[in-house]
């Protein structure tokens, strides 16, 4: 059977939320044509063995599957894993302690029979039930070709936008362009997003939540440990830093600069501070790098502030 979408769910310690999250699939209002790969990333807690007797229970359309790793290699390992055994004409990434509402794939797939075969269908986040009943505050068409507006779009990093989650993503494109996610890395949905806004032609956005991001305080965005923030920024500043293109560089570049200012909040030794600096500084002009430092090194609020808008100011110029 040819499938209409592959769900990939990694799971590692989550043994509090793997029912709720599985319930939310199965409870799909569109179930024909779609696989569900779940990947065990080796967690130390049962997870794995609830998701596994969960689908030998189920009795339904969806083709449920496990594959198992040999090792903990986390949440870009566990998706890569996913990404390889997906047979779907879209994939899609769930994470095992968030749910879908029951109609998401009818929503989401319904932008693909009604525009054709696109790139990438972005859908919206909730995380509130009072949110669930709004319209998504992001102002985007239905569906668009023009690459400006959507590689903008993608660039700006608007709230939940970023996460690899609540996107339909066309399995063709993604291995022809081999947007494959950034392994030993946290915050590797921010590395991917960059590198996906390059190639995206087509996209079509669903305003109505379907996505329901559930505060989990054992995941790993909410523990904080400074080697691995400075690992994660240092690779995605230096990458991000010599890859940028010649369309909306200054878009490119101000991305850039928001997780370099990030970082340097957190990574505060004068060493990690100058290893974060440095690549992007080769990117900027003789200008920009004259006020990116004058910024760095002010003190005074007010006058730090009208200096990061002149700095971005120049950085829209240039697009």
């Amino acid at each position: 059977m040819k499938y209409k979408i592959s769900i990939i769910i990694p799971i590692y310690n989550v043994a509090p939320y793997i029912e709720k999250c599985l319930d939310s699939v199965v409870n799909q209002t569109m179930t024909e044509g779609i696989e569900c790969i779940l990947v065990d990333d080796c967690g130390t807690d049962n997870s794995i063995e609830i998701a596994d007797h969960y689908i030998k229970d189920y009795d339904g359309d969806i083709m449920f599957s496990i594959v198992h790793r040999k090792s903990n290699g986390g949440l870009s390992a566990a998706r890569n894993t996913g990404i390889c055994n997906a047979t779907g004409e879209y994939l899609y990434f769930l994470d095992s302690d968030d749910e879908i509402t029951s109609n998401c794939m009818e929503l989401m797939y319904g932008l693909i029979k009604k525009y054709g075969s696109i790139d990438l269908v972005q859908g919206s986040f909730y995380e509130t039930e009072k949110e669930l009943k709004s319209i998504s505050r992001y102002d985007f068409p239905e569906f668009s070709r023009d690459r400006k507006q959507i590689k903008s779009f993608l660039l700006k990093y608007e709230g939940d936008i970023v996460g690899a989650q609540s996107r339909l993503i066309r399995r063709e494109f993604l291995y022809k362009y081999n947007l494959m996610f950034k392994e030993g890395i946290i915050h590797e949905d921010n590395y991917w997003t960059f590198f996906l806004a390059k190639h995206v032609k087509t996209m079509a956005f669903c305003p109505k939540p379907t996505y329901y991001h559930r505060f989990n305080p054992n995941s790993i965005t909410n523990a904080r440990n400074i080697d691995k923030e400075y690992k994660a920024y240092h690779t995605i500043i230096t990458d991000f830093s010599s890859s940028i293109d010649s369309f909306l560089p200054g878009r490119q570049k101000e991305l850039i600069l928001n997780n370099l200012l990030t970082a340097l909040n957190i990574c505060k030794d004068k060493s990690m501070t100058k290893n974060l600096i440095n690549p992007f500084l080769s990117t900027n002009t003789f200008l920009e790098k004259f006020l990116l430092m004058l910024y760095i090194n002010t003190r005074k609020k007010l006058n730090a502030t009208k200096i990061l808008h002149l700095l971005i100011r120049l950085y829209k110029i240039s697009d």
